[in-house]
């Protein structure tokens, strides 16, 4: 399996755990449900090849941005593995 893909399906994972919350705020977000929509749209992108969204993807899920705004410590070993992915794929583009 690729590291897209093993990227990819922990995107899955997150998608599935961000939409059991509601409410909430983070600076980019106004809630859960808002952060949600957008996760998906970019899941679905890079679905489809367009790396573009790597670099967002990536700031929600450092440490203490969106990601972490939204489902705390429940999501914390989830989003730090994604956060080291999509990292490595920034690494491996610049």
């Amino acid at each position: 399996m690729s590291s897209i893909d093993e990227l990819i399906q922990e995107l899955d994972l997150a998608e599935q755990l961000v939409a059991e919350f509601s409410g909430g705020y983070s600076e980019d977000f106004m809630s859960a449900e808002e952060f949600h929509k957008a996760l998906k749209i970019s899941i679905e992108k890079l679905k489809g090849g367009d790396f573009s969204v790597i670099n967002e993807l990536w700031f929600w899920f450092a440490p203490t941005c969106s990601w972490d705004d939204f489902v705390g410590m429940e999501g914390l070993d989830l989003g730090n593995s994604i956060h080291a992915r999509l990292s490595a794929l920034k690494n491996l583009n610049t």
